[in-house]
């Protein structure tokens, strides 16, 4: 489960920061897609 959880979510999400998709200390919504899971910025109301 550990290796499931740093595959599909942890490395995709470090991905994302360093590509700047994503800000430090964002909050992070995280759906399940067609081809995976989809990780985001959340709207935060």
């Amino acid at each position: 489960l550990k290796r499931v959880i740093q595959k599909e979510l942890v490395d995709p999400m470090a991905k994302k920061l360093l590509a700047g998709e994503i800000e430090d200390g964002s909050v992070v919504a995280v759906s399940a897609g067609s081809d995976g899971l989809e990780i985001g910025k959340a709207r935060v109301h």
